[in-house]
Parts: structure tokens; C-alpha cells; sequence
């Protein structure tokens, strides 16, 4: 999804937190005899599935030992609990986003990867990749992705032209929409580019957000994956604005449309990865980087991205033909793609989250 958001940060984030350790080789404890313990963040619902049946394969190969632990709330919230205890963290990887990483190499708290060590990178085109300032490679990137309009076509009569058109009576209650923390503020991005605006002219966004609310549009505010999987499954809401990966697993049980090539307003790209967070026990970041790379093969990559419904940045990779509607042309970037300034969003998402809960927040509540 992206970013990018996103993703301290703010009081939502903060009390989010991470939530949920699921240990494949009990977590937080003595290194075993053979291979080392790492500790690696990842999102739930179906990326937590995919990544358990990747390391229940590469433990039985390697000895390390793996343990998860999941976002929980926007992925940016990880930089929020890291900050005020760093260097004392347990972390060995975090995946996120774009816009996460770039909060997270701002902070020093990043390994650069080598792709000597990590030989599976040297496929992936360099586009892909986030750098630090020394132009170091400082990201393990998996899929690349995007943020799209969407709907549920069983549970919307007429089709959705226009994102002016979810200020309709008909979608009264019906429009979930994330956090700002989440996609790093891209929700209030799309709208302002609706109105003519764009990351440093954002008032046109909040303006639009002020109308959906007031008019009781907005049916669900979420803050993670499966929250919005969850909302959009059951039917609660039928609109809304997220990352492919999540459309892609509501579309695995209902019919879902889109939005991404509309004449009015564009779709959102970036990245999704692994990055290798510092230690002072040189083996815990060489296996960290080892895992990473195994991600990154053709193969695994292939395995990760097709039930998640996103591209494999390994060209050597297949792309699942299920998603294929929903990736660009290259003749079609300029027309219908935007890449945001995610480095300058992640400097105001903490200023827009505050806004969010003295303005929108009580709208939403009324309406």
C-alpha cells in the first residue's frame, strides 16, 4: 500500500502499538542450540498466513528460530513505539513502506544491505529500493503496490464515476475510510487532488473530508488490514479508499471495482518490504539479512505476492493474472499513476491526525 504512512506520531498511534506475538519457535527466549532467534513485525490477516508457511520451510532448513509480532494500526505506528526506547529493541526486521522506512532510515536505525550478502536483490531494479544519504540501499523491497477507490459492485447499484460522487445520499454510512496515520495521510492527498490541491496545498482535502462527514458518508474508520477486510466483507460498508493487497482479499470472496483509472483522479504507487534494524550481535543482522534475502528469490517472492495480491518487485517472478487489471501499463503511468512525496507527508502526519480528531472526528461522531 503504500505509504509511506505512515505509518511521535500521534495519540492513535501510540496507543496502537503492536499487538499479538505469534511464535513459530517460542519468541523471547535463549538463542537455540543451533541457528538465531529474530524477531520480525509484519502485518496480519493474510500476510501473516503467507509468511508463516515461507518460514515454517526455511526453519527447517536454516535452525533460526522466527518469531512475529504484528503491526497493529497504521505500519507507521512502529516508529512511534520504537522511538522512545531506542536502542533497546528486540526487532531484526520490520516490513512496511515506503514511507516507514524513509521515518526509520531518518532515524539511524537501519542496516544498509548488501547484495553480496544478499544475492536475490540484484534482480530487483533499483528504482525500488529506498536510499539513504549516502546512496546505500537500506530496504529488502518485496511488492510493489498501491492505493486505490474501491468499491463492492454487489452492494453499489450504479457505478462510481467520480470520486464527487460519494457525497451522494446513497452512500450515507456506507464509506469507510483509514486513519490519517494510515498510507501516511494518501486519504486526504486523493481528496484534495479531487478539488485541484496536492500534498503542500492539502486544505481542498480537508474541506471534502468535512462534507463526507457532516453528511454522514463515513460509516467506518479504520486502522489496519483487517479491519477494513473485515468491514468491507461483512457488508458494514461498501466504498472505500486502501492498498491493493486488502482490495485484493475482499475481492477473493465478493465482486469489487476499482477506481483506478478514473479522468479526475489518480492511483497511488509505492512499495512494500523488509528492512534490517540494527543490533549489536553482528549474527543477528547477518541472519536477519539472510531471511530478508530469501524472500526476495524468484520463487518465494512469487509465493508471497500471489495469494497477497500484489506485484513481486523480482522480475524474474510471476505476477499473479488475477491482479493484472489493477496494475498499470507503462503507457499508462502518466495519465492515471502518482507517486506522492511521501518524505514530506510523514513530516505532517502527526499535525494531520490531531487535525483529524478536533475536526473531523466529532463530525463523524454526529453524522
Amino acid at each position: 500500500m503504500n505509504g509511506l504512512s505512515r505509518r511521535d506520531l500521534l495519540r492513535c498511534s501510540a496507543v496502537a502499538g503492536l499487538a499479538g506475538t505469534i511464535p513459530l519457535a517460542a519468541a523471547q527466549t535463549a538463542l537455540a542450540e543451533q541457528g538465531e532467534q529474530l524477531l520480525v513485525v509484519m502485518w496480519g490477516a493474510a500476510w501473516i498466513d503467507v509468511c508463516r508457511k515461507i518460514a515454517e520451510a526455511y526453519v527447517a532448513k536454516t535452525g533460526d528460530k522466527i518469531a512475529w509480532e504484528l503491526h497493529a494500526g497504521g505500519a507507521m505506528a512502529i516508529v512511534a513505539k520504537i522511538k522512545p526506547i531506542w536502542p533497546r529493541v528486540n526487532y531484526n526486521l520490520i516490513s512496511g513502506w515506503d514511507p516507514v522506512f524513509r521515518a526509520m532510515i531518518k532515524e539511524d536505525w537501519v542496516v544498509p544491505v548488501n547484495l553480496d550478502e544478499m544475492p536475490a536483490l540484484k534482480d530487483i531494479p533499483p528504482i525500488f529500493f529506498q536510499r539513504n544519504a549516502k546512496g546505500e540501499l537500506m530496504t529488502a523491497p518485496l511488492s510493489t503496490s498501491g492505493a486505490f477507490w474501491g468499491y463492492r459492485s454487489d452492494l453499489v447499484d450504479q457505478p462510481i464515476e467520480s470520486v464527487e460522487q460519494l457525497l451522494d445520499s446513497r452512500f450515507k454510512g456506507k464509506i469507510a475510510v483509514p486513519f490519517p496515520v494510515n498510507l501516511t495521510g494518501l486519504l486526504i492527498l486523493t481528496l484534495a487532488m479531487q478539488r485541484g490541491g496536492d500534498e503542500r496545498n492539502i486544505e481542498p482535502g480537508w474541506q471534502f473530508l468535512k462534507e463526507l462527514a457532516t453528511r454522514g458518508q463515513i460509516g467506518r474508520v479504520f486502522n489496519n488490514n483487517s479491519e477494513f477486510i473485515d468491514s468491507m466483507s461483512s457488508g458494514e460498508t461498501s466504498v472505500s479508499f486502501f492498498n491493493l493487497g486488502a482490495w485484493t482479499q475482499v475481492r477473493k470472496r465478493f465482486p469489487v471495482r476499482l477506481l483506478n483509472r478514473l479522468k479526475d483522479n489518480k492511483g497511488f504507487l509505492f512499495n512494500e518490504g523488509l528492512t534490517v534494524i540494527k543490533n549489536d550481535d553482528p549474527k543477528k543482522v547477518a541472519a536477519a539479512k539472510k531471511f530478508a534475502n530469501h524472500f526476495a528469490t524468484p520463487e518465494i517472492c512469487e509465493q508471497y505476492n500471489w495469494p497477497l495480491g500484489e506485484g513481486p518487485t523480482n522480475p524474474k517472478s510471476k505476477a499473479n493474472p488475477e491482479i493484472a487489471d489493477s496494475l498499470y501499463r507503462p503507457d499508462e503511468l502518466a495519465q492515471y499513476a502518482y507517486i506522492a512525496d511521501f518524505e514530506y507527508m510523514s513530516s505532517q502526519v502527526d499535525a494531520w491526525a490531531k487535525r483529524w480528531e478536533q475536526e473531523i472526528a466529532p463530525l463523524i461522531r454526529r453524522g
